[in-house]
């Protein structure tokens, strides 16, 4: 059998598509089980556990064979507005749901936790990226 470069890579991105309809089903079940029908996470384990192991097994066998999964981009202040308020608005929403019992400076505590977090995992991915990519860069220049 001829194994063609273009076959490959249509069998590659068929089974990138199938992980991503799989990763977004598992989110979908997680939201689905915690916010309507108020299971806690022990019930939500499988979802759990690929929502937390796929991106670091992505990210671990990127890195053994060298590669940059994402092109680096310098993060976009619209869209970093958008997605902290759009986080914002779901977390809250999320903690509304859970107990109505929480004080608005609960409330408002975890928003700010959740903000930090958010900028600081923004920020701090773009740098490991940036760094990554530029020393793979530096590296196949090199070669050449």
């Amino acid at each position: 059998m001829i194994k063609d470069e273009r076959i490959e890579q249509a069998r590659n991105k068929i089974w990138a598509e199938m992980m991503q309809i799989l990763y977004f089903i598992a989110v979908l079940s997680f939201v689905v089980k915690i916010l309507f029908l108020q299971q806690s996470l022990q019930d939500c384990t499988l979802e759990y556990v690929i929502l937390i192991l796929t991106p670091i097994y992505q990210m671990i066998r990127a890195r053994q064979m060298g590669v940059v999964l994402n092109v680096v981009a310098k993060p976009n202040p619209k869209r970093l507005v958008a997605s902290l308020v759009g986080g914002m608005v779901a977390v809250g929403i999320c903690f509304a749901m859970q107990t109505e019992a929480k004080q608005p400076a609960e409330i408002f505590t975890m928003l700010g936790t959740f903000v930090v977090v958010f900028l600081v995992v923004q920020f701090g991915m773009y740098r490991m990226g940036k760094r990554r990519q530029e020393k793979l860069e530096k590296e196949y220049d090199d070669e050449d």
